[in-house]
């Protein structure tokens, strides 16, 4: 929850959807989008468009320390459109696919968070889960699940058919990436319980002092070499995407391997 109340903030953009309030706020180099005037889903760099700026995307992109190199993308949650920015910057070449039930939150993205317009990026204004059971043939090495609607985690996503439809539409060697909310502790074991069912690997990631956890999930084995990494790599790898790539790797670290696991992962 953020307020807004700000003497330095300026509107840029004000009405409803769905009778929810939405708002479009810039405060200096930063334009942020609000649900319900005090809800921010999103936030861009004014600047820097491209670059990741809220704590818990950043989370999500560690899965980058996995799949260094994407060949095809599927965002499902679209907001303001920062995984399409992001990814759009760094790989080019790589087609995108990213879906949004709703045509508001595609148009607001389009008309004040620079959303790209390429003939590698397809948008899809549909529900997440009718556009995977209908692509019957698609496949993706990346996957990005951030669907929130006003009440929480999107419930035609969080659940045991989207995600098993996601291990289908997964390459062997793929990431599955998930923010999920951890203040509804039923739903959030539930959707572990799912995850640990349909594949092989698994890893958490709190975001510090949000009630975000970042699930990524793959068809295989952790691949832990790629993540105990040199200190210049990670420096290449921060200085690249600006984000703290060796931050993220101590967090799968101590949230997925105890001390002789990590001894053992780190002599591997």
């Amino acid at each position: 929850m953020s307020d807004i109340s700000d003497i330095h903030d300026l509107m840029v953009h004000r009405d409803y959807w769905n009778d929810l309030l939405v708002e479009i706020v810039d405060n200096g180099d930063h334009r942020s989008l609000y649900f319900g005037s005090r809800q921010l889903q999103s936030r861009m760099s004014l600047s820097r468009p491209h670059e990741l700026v809220l704590s818990y995307t950043w989370y999500m992109a560690a899965a980058l320390l996995i799949l260094p190199e994407p060949t095809k993308i599927l965002i499902i949650g679209i907001g303001s459109g920062s995984f399409i920015r992001f990814f759009h910057h760094h790989f080019p070449d790589c087609p995108i696919d990213a879906v949004d039930y709703s045509q508001h939150v595609i148009n607001i993205a389009r008309g004040y968070f620079h959303l790209p317009e390429s003939d590698r990026i397809a948008v899809h204004c549909q529900d997440g889960f009718r556009f995977l059971k209908e692509n019957s043939t698609g496949q993706y090495d990346l996957i990005l699940v951030d669907a929130f609607d006003d009440l929480g985690m999107a419930p035609t996503i969080y659940g045991r058919p989207f995600l098993s439809l996601c291990r289908q539409h997964l390459t062997e060697k793929g990431v599955l990436s998930c923010n999920l909310w951890s203040d509804d502790e039923v739903r959030y074991r539930e959707i572990r319980t799912i995850l640990a069912d349909h594949f092989t690997g698994s890893l958490t990631l709190p975001v510090p002092d949000r009630g975000n956890i970042v699930a990524l999930a793959m068809p295989c084995p952790v691949p832990w070499t790629r993540i105990y990494l040199k200190n210049r790599r990670f420096e290449q790898l921060s200085n690249r995407y600006a984000i703290n790539f060796k931050q993220l790797a101590r967090v799968i670290k101590r949230n997925n391997l105890s001390l002789t696991e990590r001894l053992i992962a780190r002599l591997s």
